[in-house]
């Protein structure tokens, strides 16, 4: 009887530890950069950040430093930032050479998502939104909006999650 009750009590734990599993995994895509080539999400490695903004954003704007000095930051410890705009291609690169001219090299990978696909995959409501990805594809945070303060915010997700 000892047994039995043990028995049931170790797969209730499990049963429990498992439903507290909370991690949610982002869908892959396959999109196109501003040269054309085809980038997939699941090969890049390491920390991703999702940046889906657009060039009339104001707060997506204000984004750009900041995502640029994080890349510059910790690109050599395995931080990816993608970029993703519904702008086509010559409005993205125009935006670019505007921050170039505003000393921001905005240098980090861009994608086109024209027909809106991946901003409905990823249920985007509102830009910018940032979304801070593992390599498996788990989500680990996601930021609706974007104001200075979240620099430091930003900063620490990054300096916690980068891969060892």
């Amino acid at each position: 009887m000892k047994s039995t009750i043990t028995i049931i009590l170790i797969l209730c734990a499990v049963f429990t530890l498992q439903a507290n599993d909370e991690t949610v995994y982002v869908t892959d895509f396959t999109l196109p950069d501003l040269a054309g080539n085809m980038v997939t999400l699941s090969e890049f490695e390491g920390l991703i950040v999702l940046d889906f903004w657009a060039s009339w954003c104001p707060p997506c704007r204000d984004e750009v430093p900041v995502l640029q000095r994080l890349y510059d930051e910790y690109k050599e410890q395995g931080l990816h930032i993608i970029g993703i705009s519904n702008e086509d291609v010559i409005t993205q690169k125009r935006f670019k050479e505007d921050m170039v001219e505003q000393d921001v090299a905005m240098d980090y990978t861009l994608l086109v998502d024209i027909d809106r696909t991946v901003f409905g995959d990823y249920k985007i409501q509102g830009i910018p939104t940032t979304i801070f990805i593992r390599d498996d594809l788990s989500k680990i945070y996601k930021e609706i909006g974007f104001t200075i303060e979240y620099e430091d915010k930003f900063r620490e997700i990054i300096k916690n999650n980068l891969p060892d």
